[in-house]
């Protein structure tokens, strides 16, 4: 382990008191903590040392069970020696000594289980990690399988035990290399699996710190990765090509259909059988002459599953086998994907054969008996009549072809074996007597070298030839014949003779095979011993590298920790000297740790006082209540904040805090002494030219505020916030406590041109005066606005006084003058209409006469009705009426409604709407004709919980409609009185059938 680089001597001199003691206490707490912790690993691993072999492991299994219920993984296969460093560290952790108390720690803890499982999953990996190996499988496996595989199907891989990732991701990018190098488009599909949720989360993200750049070259981080600052992300096209999965290869089943099984340092942790089950589930998984790429204290040399493509890779390819069956899996149940064969219906079987079928059946039962073998000399497949041949011996069971054949043949068939793997050689035996169902019969057997394919595992085949039986021994009794001579006697017997030592050489010569057999076994338990040790090295060595990352993590905290606390001893020297700020550091008996420059002409203290008492010293202050709001602090912990005055006129502000450590303990108060001499002059003057200021700003009676203009994006002004108003403000706007609001807030409606006229001020930066309703307002305003402050400020001040009597007062006027105009030409239009109102042929002129006197008095009265009652009140049927009741409407269009009382403003003003709708029918509409339907009512109605009165007037059968009818003089008046004197609303519709009006005005 490594630790942060020391301050020098120098440094730690030049750094401020205060700080030294911040710092040393910050620095040395962890390493204490650490120290402390160590002290306590120690013990435990000496009490772990004393555990009672039998009783660790009931324990571990214990142990090992609770964690397959609370996780559903089984640990149970794993080296009991991994599995109990895992423990022991755990127990470490935890402070435990003996495993049963940890056990059951374990079983109350759901979280604990948790970490054990993370524990045991130890997730060491990087980019192309071995990296000559990975160049061989390059070079041997990945160009072999893109040139091989299928335009549509493309090539599968599986990475087993990816853990974050970087394996997998390697593989990608070997793959990808290998394609771009060959020019070829095909699919790639990787699937990447593991236990750990954590470390998928993180390969799935594939986001990586920047420490990689030591393993992946600067090309292949620019080819198939975005530097991110502190991070790199791998491309969408490499993580396209890559599925992550949690997947159990102990209990899961596996892929299938694929080319190449990465499972790199994940044997090494498990149990020799369960190595050996899990070797041939990734046969079962990989296509036929698929690859297996091992980690490098792995091996498959053993396995009757695999040959060695490149050992010192650990690059293995799958041998065939005859029968390809799901293998049980580890930790699941039987196996199930073994279907029973089932019986040809009867009609399949009575079928006739088809030639080549019946060819192949000729073959098989024509030709000599044949066995097919690997290059490991294994079984393959046996012709039907090839078990003649086959005779196991006594002991362990083996499918080695020169081992299971006849002993008289075996010693051939080794040697021609022999010969066609090594020298591709074929080799016919000679005649060799063999018992053969009871008879001795004479057998050839011709060996073979099969062909395949490039980079397959190598194949042979043997025929036995039979040659029929074997010629009789020659018997003494016909060699004492006469017929025989001395000379054949001497030939049968040199036969005998060669015969018995062709035997007694083949007795030997299996003799020392067998001997060489057990020496084999033995190396290969040495072998395996070796294995062993090397996982378990293997093993450790992650272990260490585990280990390695966390103290590395340890120490660049400690690095870090180190620079920030050098770091912030200058800026706090940098600040003290730039401030000039007065500050005494005290510990909680009120003794002096340390102070600053300034601090000496308050108190008199010198450098030599450290350490004695604040109040053994006099200070230049008119204040001596530093020592009681000192033990307030420290007994409180409340702040105190007060000003105080110095013998020289001088004043300070005086602040008083708990000194709180980085453990947050208090040990002490800081006194700061602020020089404000300047500030309280300041506001000194300030107060009394805000008095000043007030009573003047106050004083005047026109309204005044000051503004801060805000513009939207577009640089337009779209609204105002008021930051000043004198107390006229008020009274001139009926606005109450603006100050802080925007004008929109206040005033939602308020128009448009008074943010134009102050947006133009801030740009132009001249003052305007100006005249301007507000109609939300109901106000008419006269203002004066001029810009105050920088233009950068864009605030405004705005002088103005309510001018609304007077522009009402002009308005009416004006509309006076128009009316009695108006009216004086309508009354006299209405006159006109009704002199030119035909009566009857038998009417005499008398009584055409007294008609016509009749209506101009009905007029008159309409005029009258608001005198009646000293313009108090008017009832609206008798206004109505009375303004209608000139024109003699017939009785089905008399007006109907219920009763309502206006008041004098309203009966003025709907009296004047009436008037001009009549006059507009008598002129143009319904009243204008003989044929003409006048109709007019009204109703109450409830609008938002007040109660309105609505008029509806409709006429039909006038003269034809003329457009741009509903634009004059009278039009602007119906709708200029509903709105100031009704408070209503007049909606005025010209269809071609005749004119339609609906007024809507409250009424109390």
């Amino acid at each position: 382990m490594v630790f942060a680089q020391e301050p020098s001597e120098a440094e730690f001199s030049a750094m401020p008191q205060n700080a030294i003691a911040t710092g040393v206490v910050s620095f040395i707490a962890p390493i204490a903590r650490l120290a402390e912790r160590m002290s306590e690993v120690a013990k435990s691993k000496e009490a772990v040392r004393s555990l009672d072999a039998d009783g660790a492991a009931n324990e571990l299994r214990r142990l090992i069970g609770l964690l397959r219920a609370r996780t559903g993984h089984d640990f149970s296969n794993y080296k009991r020696a991994t599995v109990m460093r895992r423990v022991l560290r755990r127990m470490q952790v935890n402070r435990m000594t003996g495993l049963a108390e940890y056990a059951e720690l374990v079983r109350t803890t759901p979280e604990e289980a948790n970490e054990l499982f993370g524990d045991l999953l130890i997730s060491v990996t990087q980019f192309f990690r071995d990296q000559t190996a990975y160049e061989a499988l390059a070079e041997n496996v990945i160009g072999a399988l893109m040139e091989e595989a299928d335009e549509n199907s493309g090539v599968r891989a599986w990475s087993v035990g990816c853990a974050t990732g970087e394996e997998a991701y390697s593989l990608a990018i070997l793959f990808l290399e290998e394609s771009e190098k060959r020019k070829l488009k095909k699919p790639i599909q990787i699937f990447a699996s593991d236990l750990d949720e954590g470390a998928l989360g993180t390969a799935r993200e594939g986001r990586y710190p920047r420490s990689i750049e030591a393993d992946v070259s600067q090309e292949r981080l620019d080819r198939f990765f975005v530097d991110e600052g502190t991070h790199y992300r791998v491309r969408k096209e490499l993580r396209d090509i890559v599925l992550f999965a949690s997947h159990s290869v102990l209990k899961d089943p596996p892929f299938m259909r694929l080319d190449l099984i990465a499972c790199r340092n994940l044997l090494i942790y498990l149990e020799r059988s369960i190595q050996d089950q899990l070797l041939s589930l990734f046969h079962y998984g990989l296509n036929p002459n698929g690859n297996l790429f091992l980690g490098s204290a792995e091996t498959a040399d053993a396995s009757a599953f695999f040959a060695s493509l490149d050992r010192e890779a650990r690059v293995y390819r799958a041998l065939p086998q005859t029968r390809r069956h799901m293998p049980t899996l580890p930790h699941g149940g039987p196996d199930q994907f073994h279907s029973v064969s089932q019986r040809p219906p009867e009609h399949a079987r009575d079928r006739q054969k088809a030639p080549l079928e019946q060819h192949a059946e000729a073959l098989e039962q024509t030709a000599p008996p044949s066995v097919l073998a690997d290059v490991n000399q294994q079984i393959i497949h046996l012709s039907p009549n090839a078990g003649r041949f086959i005779q196991h011996s006594a002991g362990t069971f083996s499918g080695k072809l020169s081992e299971v054949v006849r002993p008289e043949l075996r010693l051939d068939l080794k040697v021609a074996l022999d010969r066609a793997f090594q020298s591709k050689l074929p080799t016919m035996t000679h005649p060799t007597p063999v018992p053969v169902e009871g008879e001795k019969r004479r057998i050839v057997m011709q060996i073979a070298p099969v062909p395949v394919r490039e980079g397959a595992a190598a194949q042979a085949l043997v025929l036995f030839l039979d040659l029929g039986p074997a010629l009789p021994e020659p018997s003494l009794e016909a060699n004492g014949t006469e017929d025989r001579g001395d000379e054949v006697h001497r030939l049968h017997a040199e036969l005998k003779s060669a015969q018995e030592a062709l035997v007694a050489s083949r007795s030997e010569h299996e003799t020392a095979i067998e001997d060489l057999r057990a020496a084999n076994e033995e190396l290969q338990s040495i072998n395996e011993e070796y294995r062993s040790t090397s996982e378990e090295l293997e093993t450790s060595k992650e272990e260490l590298q585990s280990m390695n990352e966390e103290l590395q993590t340890v120490n660049g905290e400690l690095k870090n920790k180190l620079e920030s606390i050098s770091t912030a001893h200058s800026d706090l020297q940098n600040l003290t000297a730039a401030t000039e700020i007065g500050t005494l550091f005290l510990d909680a008996k009120l003794r002096i740790r340390m102070f600053t420059p300034p601090i000496a002409d308050l108190f008199n203290i010198t450098e030599m006082d450290a350490g004695r008492s604040i109040t053994h010293f006099t200070n230049r202050l008119r204040y001596d209540g530093v020592e009681k709001h000192a033990n307030h602090v420290l007994r409180d912990l409340v702040p105190v904040e007060t000003e105080v005055q110095s013998q020289d006129e001088r004043w300070f502000m005086m602040r008083l805090r708990p000194y709180r450590t980085v453990e947050d303990r208090i040990e002490g108060v800081v006194v700061t002494f602020v020089d404000i001499s300047s500030r309280r002059e300041t506001e000194r003057q300030l107060q009394e030219s805000q008095q000043r200021y007030q009573t003047l700003f106050n004083s005047i009676d026109e309204g005044f505020a000051v503004l801060e203009i805000i513009f939207a994006q577009d640089g337009e002004a779209d609204d105002c916030r008021f930051i000043e108003v004198n107390d006229a403000f008020a009274r001139q706007t009926g606005l109450e406590n603006p100050v802080g609001q925007t004008a929109r807030e206040l005033i939602p409606d308020l128009e448009a041109h008074w943010f134009e006229t102050c947006g133009r001020i801030v740009h132009t930066q001249k003052p305007e005066r100006f005249e301007a309703p507000a109609a939300s307002l109901q106000r008419y305003y006269e203002a004066f606005v001029f810009p105050v402050g920088p233009p950068e400020d864009q605030r405004l001040a705005i002088l103005f006084r309510d001018i609304s009597d007077r522009k009402q007062a002009e308005e009416q006027r004006q509309m006076l003058t128009h009316e009695l105009s108006h009216r004086v030409k309508n009354s006299l239009a209405v006159v006109q209409a009704l002199a030119r109102h035909p009566g009857k042929p038998e009417t005499t002129v008398k009584q055409y006469r007294d008609g016509l006197v009749g209506r101009i008095q009905a007029l008159a009265r309409a005029h009258d009705q608001l005198l009646e009652t000293s313009w108090q009140s008017a009832d609206l049927a008798a206004l109505v009426k009375a303004t209608l009741s000139a024109y003699q409407l017939p009785g089905d269009q008399i007006p109907a409604g219920p009763s309502v009382q206006l008041t004098a403003k309203q009966g003025l003003g709907l009296s004047l709407v009436l008037h001009e709708l009549a006059t507009n029918a008598a002129k143009y509409g319904a009243l204008a004709t003989n044929d003409g339907v006048l109709r007019v009512s009204w109703e109450t109605i409830q609008i938002d919980g007040a109660r309105q009165v609505r008029i509806l007037w409709q006429e039909r059968g006038g003269p034809a409609v003329k457009d741009g009818g509903t634009k004059g003089f009278g039009t602007r008046l119906i709708k200029r009185a509903c709105s100031y004197e009704l408070k209503g609303t007049a909606e005025l519709h010209l269809d071609p059938e005749g004119l339609s009006a609906e007024i809507t005005f409250p009424i109390a």
